[in-house]
């Protein structure tokens, strides 16, 4: 019997998820409440205050599902928490489309699957399967995002940094947020946003905004169609 524990911002995607993992026999679901997971969070805390399951007999063969809006560098140390509190439990999370660096950074801090919510259920299924057996799982549409590396993109012409600044303030963070995200200052994050600007020839936020959400659309529906 395996515990799961399914955590994330959103109330009604974390009771959708723990729903459709009911379902599945051999496992226990804890459905813990629906937040961002702060900077002190610990595993140890997921299990306590009523969340814990009794007569366990393996911790190490626990599973977390984070479901989160999208990527951040707060995400990245979140996952990074769990895997220094807990090394031996397996990290699945779920997350919106988006760049195929952030996918690879997100795997070198530990998660062992990533899903997008457009993923079908059974390759969650699939996912925590090879969680058991320690095997990275990407969904389709993201396995075929970080394959491609040749589709008619303006963000090609971006710096890996750019691309982070740029996605994080198409997320609505402003400059000072941004510096604090990062850990860089206020006229460190202007400069890189100059550049974008400069780049990809636009004068706005909202200019970005509704490059990165085409870029998605066209990614989703055009190349993994």
């Amino acid at each position: 019997m395996r515990d799961i524990y399914v955590y994330g911002e959103s109330t009604l995607v974390v009771s959708a998820i723990s729903r459709l993992l009911q379902d599945r026999a051999t496992s226990d679901v804890i459905h813990s409440k629906p937040n961002h997971l702060p900077a002190h969070f610990s595993v140890a805390d997921c299990f306590a205050n009523g969340h814990t399951k009794k007569n366990k007999k393996c911790q190490s063969n626990e599973l977390v599902v984070i479901c989160a809006s999208g990527y951040s560098t707060s995400l990245i140390e979140q996952i990074q928490h769990f895997n220094s509190v807990k090394p031996d439990i397996s990290i699945i999370l779920l997350i919106e489309a988006t760049h195929k660096h952030f996918i690879k950074k997100l795997l070198n801090a530990g998660v062992c699957a990533i899903l997008s919510y457009k993923a079908a259920l059974d390759e969650l299924n699939k996912a925590i399967k090879f969680s058991e057996l320690s095997r990275e799982y990407i969904s389709h549409d993201l396995r075929q995002l970080m394959q491609k590396t040749k589709y008619p993109s303006c963000f090609n012409r971006l710096s890996q940094r750019e691309i982070e600044i740029t996605y994080l303030l198409a997320n609505g963070m402003d400059v000072k947020t941004v510096s604090n995200e990062l850990n860089i200052s206020a006229k460190t994050v202007n400069t890189y946003r100059y550049r974008i600007f400069t780049k990809l020839a636009i004068n706005k936020n909202i200019d970005l905004f509704h490059m990165v959400n085409k870029e998605a659309s066209y990614l989703l529906n055009h190349c993994f169609g």
